[in-house]
């Protein structure tokens, strides 16, 4: 049976380097690995996070979906983030919870310090190379993107536009239906076409309010497109932004 245990060596991860000075008073910054196990016992602490994995737990069984790989895009920094702390650490305790080994989740942000990948190596995560988010998805997976810009969406969807691939990826990220609703459809047309014709297909659960971290998880949504898939989701030719 695979080890889902997210074990990290605390000797690669401090959240900035030792300063090089003699005498007393000097000052320690806390090990990366420590900030991270902190926010990861707030949210655990009360039923929030059993209420946002109801919500993934119900889109796996809906579209069908075990043993998914997941795919983290635009995270941001852990190591210089409070809000990429409390994201990361919900990735890890969802992972935990379904069951999900480290080895089958990837990585990556243009921003990531060598202390966040020296975290995520540590712990059995693979760190990608830049993709500009058009990675295409050969596994049921789990598309992890919290507060990514809508250009990186746009592309990761076009990545994957076809019914077969559209069917066995679940979205947390933000609520896309939010862009078409605040982005006139001349726009949209243009710059955002797969976003835009994906929208109307889609199931959509937001996560519930954290106060300890509001601006981490506010707006995200656990979506996937409904099942059985409507054959007009994806048209014969694909769409040309």
């Amino acid at each position: 049976m695979e080890d889902t245990s997210f074990a990290y060596s605390q000797a690669t991860t401090r959240a900035r380097a030792r300063k090089n000075r003699r005498g007393n008073g000097r000052y320690e910054p806390p090990l990366l690995t420590d900030l991270l196990d902190r926010c990861k016992a707030d949210i655990e602490s009360n039923d929030w996070i059993t209420t946002c994995l109801g919500l993934v737990q119900d889109a796996l069984h809906k579209t069908n979906i075990s043993c998914p790989d997941i795919l983290c895009l635009g995270l941001g920094s852990p190591s210089t983030s409070r809000a990429a702390r409390a994201q990361l650490a919900f990735l890890i305790s969802s992972c935990t919870i379904l069951e999900i080994g480290p080895s089958n989740v990837s990585v990556y942000d243009p921003v990531f310090t060598d202390a966040d990948k020296a975290l995520f190596q540590s712990s059995g995560m693979r760190c990608l190379p830049d993709t500009d988010g058009k990675h295409a998805v050969e596994r049921p997976t789990i598309l992890y993107m919290p507060h990514c810009d809508l250009k990186l969406y746009e592309n990761i969807i076009g990545a994957n536009w076809s019914e077969e691939q559209l069917a066995r990826i679940i979205f947390i990220a933000n609520r896309f239906s939010d862009y078409t609703d605040n982005h006139p459809q001349s726009k949209l047309e243009v710059e955002s076409p797969y976003l835009m014709r994906l929208v109307p297909h889609l199931e959509c659960h937001p996560l519930p309010t954290l106060e300890s971290f509001s601006s981490a998880f506010n707006n995200i949504s656990v979506q996937h497109v409904r099942h059985p898939i409507t054959p007009s989701l994806v048209p014969l030719s694909r769409c040309s932004p």
